[in-house]
């Protein structure tokens, strides 16, 4: 995993980032070799080499590859701080996650992290998911933020992305004129729902993410999905956690006319749902077909095996630090709002044709 900053405690004033000398000396002393070492071995100047080692798609890539040759020559390694104190602007991108325990929210942070190595910025993370820690990053000043599922209300979105270069990963936000990368929520929850139709179910609920991220939109495509099929909608109330799956399951199975299949707005939601069905004596998917949607690691493990929608991790995170390294570039650049589609993912846990 790549090395992940929490907020540290650096002194600013008003013009931004401070230093002396003195500072600087030790840095420099304590790196070995700096980047005007690199610039003078390579025979650039300093601001080209630090174009080089940013992969500036602005630098020739023959003269690129010559810097970096010489920075591995040298046994260069940038030193961040160094940078920081040296430019007055920070390196430093700010990635708050929603809930560190969704295994798709801490995933889509690591990644982060690893995409932001390669552009010459470090990240650093904030778990609780609040406003609190967006107004932290602020005033720590670093240069950009990465919202993972978090906060819930539109208007904190809005108003974080007004301080700061900001991508909200999660929901697509362009109504609200906020950047933003997420999956086709719609076409993954039709993926799934018709899916189960087309096994044969027509007894198909559906169990909710509250105010998760594309949780509404998830719903909504379900609900129209069954009603072009003739159907009617069964919806259980959730929220993006294994209990709200284990409760939602209860509810279900107590109906008169019980669901065959279960569609579930998220992975953590599918395993609640899987696991409180064993305890009620249910067989999956015998009894009850189930499907999820993200993609947890855990899906494809023995015994669980879930049917599930695909979130494309890679192509989001480069979506989403590509967005906010262009909005750095360019502060008048045109609004981004990146959409992928996602992949229905079929195991065991859905079963075969009734």
């Amino acid at each position: 995993m790549g090395r992940i900053q929490l907020v540290p405690s650096l002194a600013v004033d008003s013009g931004g980032w401070t230093s002396s000398k003195g500072y600087m000396n030790e840095i420099r002393t304590h790196s070995g070799v700096t980047l005007e070492d690199v610039a003078k071995a390579a025979g650039v100047s300093r601001s080209q080499a630090s174009r080089a080692l940013r992969n500036d798609p602005g630098v020739r890539e023959d003269t690129k590859a010559h810097i970096l040759a010489t920075a591995l020559k040298l046994n260069y390694t940038p030193n961040l701080a160094a940078q920081t104190l040296a430019s007055r602007q920070s390196r430093a991108i700010g990635i708050v996650v929603g809930d560190i325990l969704n295994p798709f929210e801490a995933l889509l942070a690591r990644e982060c992290d690893q995409a932001l190595r390669q552009t010459g910025y470090f990240a650093m993370l904030a778990v609780d998911g609040n406003v609190s820690s967006v107004r932290a990053f602020v005033d720590q000043r670093i240069a950009g933020l990465v919202l993972i599922g978090t906060p819930e209300e539109t208007d904190d979105i809005v108003s974080a992305s007004k301080l700061l270069p900001t991508v909200y990963v999660g929901r697509d936000l362009k109504a609200e004129g906020v950047e933003s990368v997420s999956s086709d929520d719609t076409l993954g929850a039709r993926l799934a729902t018709e899916y189960l139709l087309k096994l044969g179910h027509r007894e198909i609920a559906h169990v909710s993410g509250g105010h998760g991220a594309g949780a509404r939109r998830r719903e909504a495509a379900y609900r129209e999905t069954m009603r072009e099929g003739g159907l009617q909608p069964i919806v259980a109330a959730g929220r993006y956690n294994v209990d709200a799956g284990s409760a939602a399951a209860d509810t279900l199975m107590a109906r008169k006319k019980r669901p065959t299949a279960i569609f579930a707005a998220n992975d953590l939601i599918a395993l609640g749902v899987i696991s409180r069905l064993a305890w009620l004596g249910y067989r999956v998917p015998d009894d009850v077909a189930v499907i999820g949607f993200d993609d947890i690691p855990l899906a494809a493990s023995e015994p669980i095996s879930l049917t599930t929608v695909r979130q494309k991790v890679p192509d989001m995170v480069s979506a989403a630090i590509d967005t906010v390294m262009k909005r750095l570039d360019d502060p008048a650049a045109p609004i981004r709002n990146m959409v992928v589609a996602p992949e229905l993912i079929v195991r065991r846990s859905s079963g075969t044709e009734l």
